[in-house]
């Protein structure tokens, strides 16, 4: 659909957010987000708020704060489903398959504390467009 705004490509912005949030710097990446968020008055600024609360909830996890983890991860979670699986050139469906994996880890009374998620640690993946 042309004017589904989901179809448009990333922005400039979005982008560097991208690379921000993939380098690990989660709050440099909220930063960049809000700024999107905040100007976007569309539904659409669910899918900014979503990616940056699971940046977030990477960062508390990174400092150990497993529960402010969990909250931030399962509520971004629930503001990406709508838009599910591209929005924006993001594979949102990935990013949330990969917050799903982390989430169970969390609740997973057999793992190493503090967690430590290494190549487990979710990403922000592009769609490659057609």
């Amino acid at each position: 659909m042309p004017d589904d705004p989901c179809s448009q490509p990333p922005s400039l912005t979005l982008l560097a957010a991208v690379r921000q949030f993939n380098d690990g710097d989660y709050f440099l990446c909220h930063e960049t987000l809000e700024v999107l968020w905040m100007d976007e008055q569309r539904p659409l600024r669910d899918v900014y708020k979503g990616v940056l609360q699971i940046g977030i909830g990477l960062l508390h996890l990174q400092r150990g704060n497993e529960n402010g983890a969990r909250i931030l991860l399962t509520r971004g979670r629930e503001l990406l489903a709508p838009f599910l699986p591209f929005c924006l050139g993001l594979n949102l469906a990935a990013l949330y398959d990969e917050t799903a994996q982390v989430l169970a880890l969390l609740d997973d009374p057999a793992m190493n504390r503090p967690l430590e998620l290494g190549k487990q640690r979710p990403k922000l993946h592009l769609v490659n467009p057609a």
